[in-house]
């Protein structure tokens, strides 16, 4: 596979936390190391003049997630914030789409596996400055499906999970374009249907560090967003 650095603007405007970025485009694919957490090596990264790095902080919010009483897909109602759902239990939220369609989506966690030595490996050589040295891979599935609302097809979302620990605290995200081992997806018109769709989400885990659970749901952009992460409660996807 011949590997293609991206371009000098893509490289310097992709805006992160902590870790410093590296984007290479294997043919029609993208690798991108994201996210925000404290690094394994005891002090962190010195900042890049060619990236902007922002400060990290906890959510404002001191009080536990609740259980996922209600919210289900099957009684169509929509989760309150900070509700928690373990593994195959389905929260509801309402998701906006770019032109104001309105549909109610049900997700739920699948699975949390580790990543097999020969992925691991793989990704590790999309990366030439060991961004992921030191960290555990994890891949965490997602099943969406379409409740109720209007077409939603070639809208998205899957940028509004973020994997988490069991606390409900973010992990460091691998965001990957077009490796069929885990990839995300846009609404597709069966989506609309009613066919679910699968979302693979992949965690970087310093060693001896905070594992990954699961993922949050923060709520995307919206202007009036009650899931928020630093200023809301998010939904909580984890595993016992």
């Amino acid at each position: 596979m011949r590997i293609v650095p991206t371009t000098y603007f893509e490289r310097h405007t992709v805006k992160l936390r902590r870790i410093l970025p590296l984007t290479i485009i294997p043919i029609a694919a993208a690798f991108t190391l994201t996210g925000c957490f404290a690094s394994p090596a005891p002090a962190p990264a010195p900042a890049s003049d060619s990236v902007t790095e922002t400060g990290a902080a906890e959510p404002t919010s001191s009080a536990s997630p609740t259980s996922a009483a209600g919210g289900s897909a099957a009684s169509g109602d929509v989760a309150e914030p900070g509700t928690k759902a373990g593994v195959g239990e389905e929260l509801v939220y309402e998701f906006t789409g770019t032109d104001d369609q309105k549909a109610l989506i049900a997700a739920k966690l699948v699975d949390v596996t580790p990543a097999t030595p020969e992925q691991v490996d793989f990704l590790n050589q999309q990366f030439d400055k060991d961004e992921l040295k030191g960290f555990e891979i994890s891949f965490i599935h997602v099943e969406m499906s379409k409740v109720s609302g209007d077409p939603v097809e070639f809208n998205a979302d899957y940028t509004s999970f973020k994997p988490a620990d069991a606390e409900g605290q973010r992990v460091q995200d691998v965001t990957v374009i077009g490796w069929d081992e885990c990839s995300t997806e846009s609404f597709t018109p069966e989506f609309d249907s009613g066919e679910p769709i699968t979302q693979c989400f992949i965690a970087a885990a310093p060693a001896g560090g905070a594992k990954p659970a699961g993922v949050y749901y923060d709520g995307g952009y919206s202007d009036v967003n009650p899931y928020d992460y630093y200023d809301g409660k998010p939904l909580l996807f984890v595993q016992d």
